[in-house]
């Protein structure tokens, strides 16, 4: 059968050529399939992604509608929370000023007829109005804690600070004059401005200080009665401002709205908690079989058509491998598995009908004295 076989015309290999194109045409078939499948199963993947977008976004979107309905309401009635308090906060700082005002009010009195005590002493014995001053008490009559800091402040400033600021400007207006001049010129100024202060603190020291002890020292007696009813003023404020129980200050009707308010907010906050149950526990199933209801068809048509696509592949695939057994059966063992491609018969054909051989073994055999 073999040497048959080798003996056959072209009409022979017209029809293995046939039999190799229809396997080649079922495997472009596959490759078209498989392309096929590739793109619906991106698709799919695609569509379930998408669907599952949307159903995260629907719920995120919907959660947040629903909390902001009850945090706008929560953010209102914070809101008026504070506008009541701060009305609070104002009536109990006026109450609590009238009351400071009312417990210190004969310590202000005292203070008040004590300074008009120490100006009518004081005019009296023809002081002039500076020598009541603290200040004046600082420099002159130095006695609490306070005022030896003016003091040295005072002395710094006046032998220091005040003739550096004169020397400064005495040397910027006399910038053309030799360093000689300069120097001399700003040491004559400086010393006269020195000399001046000393000359104006020893005349106020003769003419009212030494002149009028007794006077400053009666007065010195009165700033310090002041200074320790202000130092009780002071105490009894402080005592007041620490008192926590508001009951005296009639605050009542406040503190009414805000238990009010206090109230409405936890009831907002439970009615916010319960709907935010209800959406987890029935709403988001809602929202979720809303939209597969409304994209899965589609979803489920593209997973048939893949289903039925796998099946047609299933069936070529069997249909392929069959044709290649075939092929292998009834031409591999002949022709051998060189030459069982279209390629190769077609140039098996092309030396039969150009005459170089009239059967498949000279084919065959000038094939392969051509070199190829």
């Amino acid at each position: 059968m073999q040497e048959s076989v080798f003996d056959e015309n072209v009409d022979y290999l017209y029809q293995v050529q046939t039999d190799l194109e229809a396997v080649e045409q079922l495997k472009k078939e596959m490759a078209e399939y498989r392309i096929q499948e590739k793109n619906l199963k991106k698709s799919i993947a695609t569509e379930e992604k998408s669907i599952q977008d949307e159903i995260a976004q629907t719920i995120k979107r919907r959660k947040n509608e629903i909390e902001k309905v009850y945090d706008d309401q929560i953010d209102a009635n914070k809101a008026k929370s504070r506008a009541v308090w701060n009305k609070r906060d104002k009536a109990k700082s006026k109450r609590i000023g009238e009351r400071v005002s009312y417990e210190t009010s004969e310590l202000a009195e005292e203070n008040r007829q004590l300074q008009v005590e120490m100006r009518t002493l004081f005019k009296a014995r023809h002081l002039p109005g500076f020598s009541r001053s603290g200040f004046f008490y600082a420099l002159f009559m130095t006695k609490r804690v306070w005022e030896y800091p003016v003091l040295i402040v005072t002395i710094l400033a006046a032998y220091i600070g005040i003739p550096a600021i004169i020397y400064f400007i005495c040397k910027a207006a006399m910038y053309k004059s030799k360093p000689e001049e300069l120097a001399l010129g700003c040491t004559f100024i400086v010393s006269a401005v020195l000399f001046v202060i000393t000359l104006i603190y020893v005349l106020i020291l003769n003419k009212v200080k030494l002149k009028h002890y007794e006077t400053l020292l009666d007065g010195r007696h009165i700033r310090d009665e002041i200074a320790a009813n202000k130092r009780q003023m002071k105490a009894i404020r402080n005592k007041i401002n620490k008192d926590k129980d508001d009951s005296q200050y009639g605050l009542d009707k406040y503190d009414d709205k805000l238990t009010e308010l206090e109230e409405e907010l936890s009831a907002i906050s439970a009615e916010k908690q319960d709907a935010m149950t209800v959406f987890e526990n029935d709403t988001k199933q809602v929202l979720t079989n809303e939209i597969n209801d409304r994209r899965l068809g589609h979803l489920e048509d593209m997973k048939a058509r893949l289903d039925s696509l796998e099946e047609s592949m299933t069936v070529l695939d069997e249909d392929i491998q069959n044709s290649l057994l075939g092929v292998a059966n009834n031409y591999g063992a002949i022709l051998g598995k060189e030459f069982c491609t279209p390629e190769k018969v077609a140039d098996l054909i092309s030396l039969m009908e150009d005459g170089t051989a009239d059967t498949v073994s000279e084919a065959i055999a000038a094939y392969k004295g051509a070199g190829r």
